[in-house]
């Protein structure tokens, strides 16, 4: 009934989804969201993530995640040392996934968290603010996981454990029917 996308990119990430119903008529009709930042209205945000000082528990995202973080900064207190912000940490896994999956990352303080961490928590908040969005334009408000086609892009010149990493950072969120997409 349904295909979404995620596109998890480098520097800038964002989702896209069509009904099987509105690209049999129009296949150029596809909802996607707009990103707000300032004053810039984009269709991707910056891959940027803010965690909790509880190393678990997702905060913000893109240009949100920047403001809050850049608040936190200014603060003399140095608050924003306890939380974690990771800005373009997708490359990291490049050329550094091995057999072992249980590899970090650090964030711009070289705090280190699992990026499987890290990385579930971006996959699951796109997920759910994509979800969020459709059911908002379903006039019966539903629809089930078993309806989409899920579809996460990784670089094409990522190893195969690299690829297998994302595979398995997905499903650690309950992304099912899901395809990986290789960009050039």
């Amino acid at each position: 009934m349904l295909v979404a996308a995620i596109d998890f990119g480098t520097t800038y990430s964002g989702w896209a989804f069509s009904f099987k119903h509105e690209y049999d008529t129009d296949p150029t009709k596809i909802g996607s969201r707009q990103w707000y930042g300032g004053q810039m209205v984009s269709l991707k945000a910056p891959t940027t993530v803010l965690i909790k000082p509880d190393a678990r528990t997702f905060d913000s995202f893109g240009y949100e995640a920047e403001t809050k973080y850049s608040e936190l900064a200014s603060d003399d207190n140095n608050e924003h040392k306890r939380w974690y912000y990771f800005r373009r940490f997708k490359m990291m896994l490049h050329g550094k996934m091995g057999l072992d999956r249980n590899i970090d990352v650090e964030d711009e303080t070289q705090k280190p968290l699992p990026a499987k961490t890290v990385f579930s928590l971006v996959i699951r908040y796109m997920k759910d603010d994509m979800l969020k969005n459709i059911k908002d334009r379903l006039s019966c408000g539903h629809i089930t996981e078993d309806e989409i086609a899920w579809v996460l892009t990784v670089p094409a010149i990522w190893t195969d454990a690299a690829k297998q990493f994302m595979r398995e950072a997905a499903v650690e969120v309950d992304l099912t029917n899901m395809y990986i997409f290789e960009q050039l």
